[in-house]
């Protein structure tokens, strides 16, 4: 860190508040369905913020599949709203193979950088060299549990999967906005990613990847690594207000 400023670890050595660094904390939680009028089409979901989230940099959803009545569940993300002004997010599912409706209900959380001054007449603000809030001992400081750093490719001739090898616990929430339609995937190789939530009724975490047919990656990865992170929100810390 610079010669001056504030940096907290943990008993790891990890960084959990730093003047050098934006802190993402908790923003708030709910409860959302998906929704299908047909088994051979799509369903759809949403949700309005309670408040919009006024950061430049956009929220991090994470949702926890709660229950359902199709054995599978893959989804993509777009989030709504504009910087400055996230109002929400859309979830579109897309799964085959079931006659079920694609009908589910899931638990989310969403997180910002945190810029709002503390609500307490005491306690703790960080500001940045601009005078912008960067962190207050009001906010909830979000806890990443793991993240899925190492991948396995199944390639196929429209869709490839990468399987994530992390075990998906029931308490789970699993960012989905880090993966959304409109992300440039594989330099432009892409027609859409998505995230596979629930497979034949077990929990995973699987990017699949619809492939532009005819397209070759010469370039290889060049030393990308893809994290996507899980977190548990137990309700008893993180909480609406």
């Amino acid at each position: 860190m610079a010669d001056f400023g504030l940096s907290v670890t943990n008993d790891y050595g990890s960084i959990l508040i730093s003047s050098d660094y934006k802190i993402m904390v908790f923003s708030e939680r709910g409860t959302f369905k998906i929704t299908s009028q047909y088994t051979n089409v799509e369903g759809q979901g949403s949700v309005n913020f309670n408040k919009p989230i006024m950061t430049q940099e956009p929220p991090q959803v994470f949702v926890r599949f709660v229950s359902g009545v199709h054995s599978d569940l893959g989804i993509f993300t777009i989030l709504l709203g504009a910087p400055g002004n996230w109002t929400g997010f859309r979830v579109v599912s897309a799964v085959r193979g079931n006659p079920n409706l694609q009908d589910y209900t899931l638990e989310y959380v969403s997180c910002m950088y945190s810029n709002l001054k503390s609500t307490s007449d005491y306690g703790l603000e960080l500001f940045d060299y601009q005078g912008n809030v960067i962190y207050s001992s009001s906010d909830n400081v979000v806890r990443f549990s793991k993240f899925s750093k190492s991948w396995t490719l199944t390639q196929g001739n429209q869709v490839d999967f990468y399987d994530s090898g992390l075990t998906i616990e029931a308490d789970d929430f699993i960012s989905i906005s880090s993966i959304d339609r409109g992300v440039g995937w594989f330099a432009g190789h892409s027609q859409y990613a998505g995230i596979t939530l629930l497979s034949n009724g077990v929990r995973m975490l699987r990017i699949i990847n619809q492939i532009i047919a005819g397209d070759w990656y010469y370039q290889g990865v060049n030393n990308t690594c893809l994290a996507i992170p899980v977190c548990k929100f137990p309700a008893s810390r993180y909480f609406n207000v």
